[in-house]
């Protein structure tokens, strides 16, 4: 089994609190998982066991080596409304935006799944930037069932159960489809 590069970029939603769990599946699937946090992500992870994982915030300084190779795949587990708009708008202007944007110009695989409640869904902008993921070879996957073919909103107060039933096989099991990778 060969270990390759993931990037597990994480919003500040319920499910950041289940990383963890997604450190050590990907492990289990041959990968080598790098954490890549926004700013709302970073007290979900707080008390997280992430098994040693790196986990990177910030832009380096200018001169530092690059701190992870380059990502064979990424993860976007969960993605709220903000960070999902303004990556399909091209937005890089933190560090998990210029990640998700370069992955999306390299065509590295990437799968996202959306978290976002049903007001902050049923904004024009949620759809648009939907399409626009899933028009450049995003994998979306429903957090509720892992399903690639239906998105369904969470009903306030739902985030915490939908966050417990999530099985992070659902994001890599497409990985691997999406990546060629046999392991």
């Amino acid at each position: 089994m060969t270990s390759r590069t993931l990037y597990i970029v994480t919003c500040g939603a319920p499910l950041a609190s289940r990383v963890g769990d997604g450190v050590r599946t990907a492990r289990e699937h041959g990968w080598t998982p790098y954490v890549i946090p926004t700013d709302a992500a970073l007290p979900w992870l707080e008390g997280q066991d992430l098994a040693d994982a790196p986990v990177l915030t910030g832009n380096r300084r200018p001169g530092e080596p690059r701190r992870a190779p380059k990502a064979d795949a990424v993860a976007v587990v969960p993605t709220t409304f903000n960070t999902l708009n303004a990556w399909a708008n091209g937005n890089a202007n933190t560090y998990p935006l210029t990640v998700l944007c370069a992955a999306l110009g390299s065509r590295t695989p990437t799968v996202a799944t959306p978290f976002a409640k049903s007001d902050l869904a049923g904004h024009p902008a949620w759809l648009a930037s939907l399409a626009v993921l899933r028009y450049a070879g995003v994998g979306i996957r429903d957090p509720h069932n892992g399903s690639a073919t239906s998105l369904k909103p969470l009903e306030s107060g739902t985030g915490d159960q939908v966050a417990r039933d999530f099985r992070w096989d659902w994001v890599l099991t497409e990985l691997k489809l999406m990546s060629g990778n046999d392991s």
